[in-house]
């Protein structure tokens, strides 16, 4: 399994392994939208995403995912 960062499949293969291990699915508070988080596999910070309609739960945090680590990880490949 590629799992390196720096490559489409390899941070697509790392989004699926933080969703193995769980997710949490947060329900709307009033005056916010329901949120789904999901802990990052290399930093172990928590990732998270509002919801939005017409999106799955799937995308929405393999999405969140993605930019977390090509922007935020400190494991990413801008490291």
């Amino acid at each position: 399994m590629n799992q390196d960062p720096a490559t489409v499949s390899g941070r697509r293969q790392i989004a699926r392994n933080a969703r193995r291990y769980g997710y949490y699915d947060v329900p709307a508070s009033p005056g916010q939208c329901r949120q789904y988080r999901v802990d990052c596999p290399l930093c172990r910070e928590r990732v998270s995403t509002a919801w939005e309609s017409g999106k799955t739960r799937i995308a929405l945090l393999d999405a969140a995912m993605d930019a977390h680590l090509l922007h935020d990880c400190e494991h990413g490949p801008q490291q």
